[in-house]
């Protein structure tokens, strides 16, 4: 065993050994450090790479450069006038870079023809709004059209919607703080350019809807209101609010009243809605296959346009964000209120499909009670089949004339077995012989009356006869009339009547049934499922004084139904 002996000079000490420790750890750290340092050069390496593969091969063209691409460009006229401004100031404009074009057409038009399929004759679409591309791709999937991919790029322009009236009228409806919902006490008429191609009317129903709070029976009623009144154009509109000797409004731009100008001999003033501030929004739309030489010409004209404040102003509109240019008409009108919003263009495009079924022309059939219940007294002086008779000439002359109307009647046996009867065929309103055949017939009713209810099989029969002779584009319904309870016990029963309706229901021909009952003997049960299997509605007037009320009421929400609250 070796004795314990000092140790020699040459043995480290403590403090030499954890210097060794420590300069060992910091290799490591530092080796850590570098290793990390690749990696991460090499991952951001290979992120650029695959950013510039994306990227397209032409960089965006610097000022006073041709563009990288010609574009064809198709507008809508209340645009296109701006547009050329524009595009004359393009860089290279007039030189040999590629053409830059401008062909104008309403949006409606081009809108149309992308949802029957056309195939795109532009690079660029620029509608006055944005609700057009909606309702060109909605209507194509709707159809089962192979229609061209769009793609609704960033708004370059806007213009408010706003009531253009003359100055007396704009200054009461400021000082009442009117807006859209306020239509509804019917102070002031209105005037709509055709939904159906003036974006601004659709974005006016929109609001109109909005500031309803989505009550569907009220805005029914105020959009066959306004169906009155709808003209053609922007321009008509203004004029028939221009020469109206009452107080009336136009649903228009603010674009439009500002190009009516003051040379009109009756001036128009634009009034801001004090609820509901809509806008229209103007997009550049593009196809989802255009090449990255299109797209980056599209992004140079996106700019231009952005920068063309002056231009955009000159012919009435505002910049993306709702500006308008300093020192322009456009802001000497501003609305001191808060900015107006861009309409959301499904929501849009929505409710112009809401109201072309509301009014579309109606083709009803009424089935009309007459068994001997209706002679019983209703009030003291007159019967149920007097006071239906008052009733449903106002229901018919509550139609439009491009409406048809044919007249039934049903009692137990009254052609052999069968219950129903056809006394007036199928007529347009439109022609005062048949209207007045129609009314002479409502107000004698009562020399037909007798017989029993033979309610189950007229009902059957009539929507059967209604499916079989289905009018496309127009509504389709049976209006049934009655005060009682089915007696006949040899035809149908309730849940056979049920579900012969429910084989004959067909989504695509919708034939609805609006059954009104009169007075408190209605199975009214019964008139409900009924309404309910052919998604219809079912009323009931327990007193004399409601049948006119609820006879019109069933007829001007025939639209609606069976969503109208």
């Amino acid at each position: 065993m070796q004795p314990n002996t000092p140790a020699g000079d040459n043995a480290p000490t403590r403090a030499a050994a954890r210097a060794a420790q420590h300069r060992k750890r910091s290799l490591i750290l530092l080796a850590v450090i570098l290793t990390l340092a690749v990696a991460i050069a090499v991952v951001l390496g290979i992120l650029f790479l695959r950013g510039a593969a994306d990227e397209p091969e032409t960089a965006p063209p610097a000022a006073g450069e041709c563009l990288p691409s010609a574009l064809r460009i198709t507008s809508d006229p209340a645009v296109a006038g701006a547009l050329e401004a524009i595009v004359a100031d393009l860089p290279g404009s007039g030189s040999d870079c590629p053409d830059v074009t401008v062909r104008a057409e309403d949006s409606a038009v081009t809108a149309a023809a992308l949802a029957a399929g056309s195939a795109p004759d532009f690079d660029v679409w620029v509608p006055d709004s944005a609700m057009w591309p909606a309702r060109a791709t909605g209507q194509a999937e709707l159809t089962g059209v192979d229609a061209a991919d769009l793609v609704v790029g960033a708004t370059v322009a806007t213009t408010p919607v706003v009531f253009a009236a003359t100055e007396p009228t704009a200054t009461a409806l400021q000082t009442e703080g009117a807006g859209f919902a306020t239509l509804a006490g019917r102070t002031v008429a209105a005037v709509l350019p055709d939904p159906a191609t003036v974006a601004a009317s659709s974005a006016a129903l929109l609001a109109l809807q909005t500031a309803l709070g989505g009550d569907a029976r009220t805005f029914t009623a105020l959009a066959l209101a306004l169906d009155t009144g709808v003209v053609p154009t922007a321009a008509d509109a203004l004029a028939a609010a221009a020469v109206s000797t009452t107080p009336t409004i136009a649903m228009t731009t603010e674009q439009a009243v500002l190009e009516q100008g003051d040379d009109a001999a009756t001036p128009l003033v634009p009034v801001y809605p004090a609820d509901v501030k809509p806008a229209v929004s103007v997009p550049l739309v593009t196809l989802a296959d255009a090449s990255g030489d299109t797209l980056m010409a599209v992004d140079a004209l996106a700019a231009a346009i952005a920068d063309a404040g002056d231009q955009l102003a000159e012919y009435g509109l505002r910049d993306a964000e709702g500006n308008a240019a300093p020192g322009s008409t456009a802001e000497a009108a501003e609305d001191p209120g808060a900015a107006a919003e861009p309409s959301d263009s499904a929501n849009q495009a929505e409710v112009l499909r809401t109201w072309q079924i509301l009014t579309a022309p109606s083709r009803m059939l009424s089935l009309n009670d007459v068994s001997g219940s209706m002679l019983q007294p209703a009030t003291a002086d007159m019967r149920r089949i007097d006071l239906f008779e008052q009733a449903a000439v106002r229901a018919v002359n509550s139609l439009s004339a491009d409406s048809s109307l044919a007249t039934w009647v049903f009692s137990s046996r009254r052609i052999g077995g069968q219950d129903w009867q056809e006394i007036v065929p199928f007529g347009p309103l439109g022609d005062p012989a048949h209207k007045q055949r129609t009314i002479d017939t409502a107000n004698g009713l009562d020399s037909l009356v007798g017989g029993g209810t033979g309610l189950y099989d007229s009902v059957l029969a009539a929507v059967q006869y209604m499916r079989d002779t289905y009018v496309p584009g127009q509504i389709n319904l049976v209006l049934l009339n009655t005060d009682g309870y089915n007696e006949d016990d040899d035809g149908l029963d309730l849940p056979a009547l049920l579900t012969q309706l429910e084989a004959l229901r067909d989504p695509a021909k919708p034939v609805a049934v609006i059954a009104i009952g009169y007075g408190p003997d209605t199975d009214q049960a019964a008139l409900e499922q009924i309404a309910a299997a052919t998604d219809g509605a079912a009323y009931q007037a327990l007193q004399p004084t409601d049948i006119g009320t609820v006879l019109v009421d069933a007829v001007t929400q025939r639209g609606c139904r069976p969503n109208c609250g």
